[in-house]
């Protein structure tokens, strides 16, 4: 036994790699050759020292029995399994985490394979994918994950840090969310600009209304047209009063039209008698500045009106209504005038009534809510204003509407009159629809077809006392009973005039009037841009900087983690 005791000794001795003075007996009993570096030749010395050893010991035991120590020699001779090169590069977590799960899974099959594959299987993914998060922990470069997933620390101390990630997400996005909020609601100033010589100043626009509209003549003739529906003269003298005061008829004076006869005219051709019998107002108009003026006749919520150095009144005519057209009209362009121009007037004469004017800006239409100036037709008037303007940066033009709280005057999609936008004609539309959803009708100083090809009643004399019970709630859109929301933005490039002086006197030609700017403006304001998009970014990103300490890299770092790199750790290792 001694014998076959020394020759298991020889034999393990010549199959192993000779031994440095430095190497000990526990280096070779735990590493064994090529380890690290040729792990399959490791594998294979150790698979024929083990076939050595069980052939010596069948040689000694001619009967193919072994005893106990013959056992204990061959155990102890056996070395842990070797290791692959492609575990040094996996974290030792990783290591632990999927040798558990192979453990577990095998020890499953073992009892019943058919039914523990399935559950075996999903323990290995979930331990990869433990182990993948872990991994991406330890190798991000936000700051604070690393400490998720560090070695050595305890409980405490990852809820610790863990917190300190929720307040610095928490702030980031707080912070964030007011930034973007205000990008959306104010991102643009108004500021003054009082670089006077450089800029034009817009001449004012003015809209008249005069007093006498109807010609009787053309009265006469109607009643003889249609003198079945006039019985005496009282009734023709009713129809007169009726048809003048219906074609001055506004809000401001809605209870003065008799409502006890209609004389046989719908409701729906109001406005085409009007025309039919409108007095013949032909104003001249005159002026020294460089761009020829023209006058419009424009349909206004005051009625049949004239407006001068308009961009929209052609829109509200009723030649353009009656063609139902939606085209852009060519209307020339906008008068401005400079102060090396010096004084600059314009005139209207042969005005032949008295008259009401309403001063207002190019792009804008006559608000009943504002102030206007009565004239007789005796006086020869003389009127001074001063302009304020406000323009906005080509810049702006960019953002949405909501942004910038204000329309240029293309844009027009919440418009159904018109296809341009005012801020006048915004409020007219407001009104006409309050009007009809109380009293089921508009007025007939409105345009009654919508964009849509919709047609909207007019109100007749039952519908015009309706409208005379909320005419204070229509002139100022404020009601107490009903909801109101115009939604009215002004208009980006606006004028703004204000009547500084005006004077009359008797004059033997009749009614003229003159306007001008006198005094030119000292300022303008100027809406710019205040807070961009590219700001908005700045912001941003000095925010995950300074909370979290990454950049954009970082974030592509993420993506690129949690799609090709975890299919790729899933499916494929």
């Amino acid at each position: 036994m001694q014998e076959v005791s020394n020759e298991l000794k020889n034999a393990a001795y010549e199959n192993s790699p000779p031994l440095t003075s430095m190497d000990s007996e526990a280096t070779r009993a735990k590493a064994g050759p090529g380890l690290l570096l040729f792990p399959g030749t490791a594998q294979r010395h150790h698979q024929h020292n083990r076939s050595l050893l069980s052939t010596l010991t069948r040689t000694a035991n001619g009967n193919g029995n072994g005893n106990a120590n013959d056992e204990h020699i061959a155990i102890s001779q056996r070395k842990p399994p070797p290791r692959s090169v492609r575990s040094i590069r996996r974290p030792a977590l990783w290591q632990r985490t999927l040798r558990r799960a192979n453990c577990e899974g095998a020890g499953e099959r073992d009892g019943a394979e058919e039914q523990d594959d399935h559950r075996a299987s999903g323990t290995v993914c979930l331990a990869k994918l433990q182990a993948f998060i872990i991994e991406f922990l330890q190798g991000s470069s936000i700051h604070g994950f690393v400490y998720m997933a560090k070695f050595g620390l305890n409980f405490v101390e990852r809820m610790l840090w863990f917190a300190f990630i929720i307040v610095a997400l928490f702030s980031i996005i707080s912070l964030s969310h007011r930034t973007w909020q205000r990008f959306q609601t104010s991102p643009m100033v108004i500021s003054m600009d009082r670089n006077k010589l450089v800029w034009n100043t817009s001449f004012p626009s003015l809209t008249v209304c005069p007093h006498k509209r109807i010609d009787e003549l053309k009265v006469e003739d109607y009643m003889i047209a249609h003198s079945e529906h006039f019985e005496d003269e009282e009734d023709k003298e009713d129809f007169r009063d009726f048809i003048v005061k219906l074609a001055s008829l506004t809000y401001d004076n809605l209870e003065s039209l008799p409502l006890n006869k209609s004389f046989g005219i719908d409701s729906g051709k109001y406005l085409d008698i009007l025309y039919d019998l409108k007095w013949a107002f032909e104003p001249e108009i005159s002026s020294g500045a460089a761009v020829k003026m023209f006058i419009y006749e424009t349909q206004t919520e005051f009625g049949i009106c004239h407006s001068v150095n308009s961009l929209v009144a052609q829109y509200n005519s009723f030649d353009y209504w009656r063609s139902n057209d939606w085209s852009i009209l060519d209307h020339g362009d906008r008068v401005t005038v400079h102060p090396l121009d010096g004084e600059i007037y314009a005139q209207i004469i042969n005005l032949s009534t008295a008259y009401d004017v309403y001063f207002h800006g190019a792009g804008d239409v006559p608000n009943i809510s504002k102030q206007r100036y009565t004239f007789p037709e005796s006086d020869y008037t003389t009127v001074e204003l001063i302009a304020l303007e406000i323009y906005t940066n080509e810049e702006a033009r960019a953002f949405t509407t909501k942004q910038r709280q204000c329309r240029f005057q293309y844009e027009a999609e919440d418009m159904q009159t018109v296809p341009i936008y005012s801020f006048g004609l915004c409020l007219s539309e407001c009104r006409m629809f309050f009007a009809l959803r109380v009293c089921g009708c508009v007025p007939h100083f409105y345009r009654n077809r919508l964009r849509n090809g919709r047609r909207l009643p007019i109100c007749g004399l039952e519908g015009i006392g309706c409208l005379a019970k909320i005419k204070r709630e229509i002139i100022s859109l404020k009601s107490d009973k009903y909801k109101i929301n115009c939604n009215c933005l002004s208009n980006c490039d606006d004028s703004n005039f204000f009547v500084q002086s005006y004077r009359s006197r008797v004059w033997f030609l009749g009614a003229n009037l003159q306007w001008g700017i006198i005094d030119y403006p000292k300022m303008q304001l100027r809406r710019d841009v205040l807070f961009s998009f590219a700001d908005v970014l700045v912001y941003i990103g000095g925010l995950v900087g300074f909370f979290l300490g990454c950049s954009a890299l970082s974030f592509t770092e993420i993506v690129y983690y949690f799609t090709a790199r975890l299919i790729r750790r899933m499916l494929f290792n």
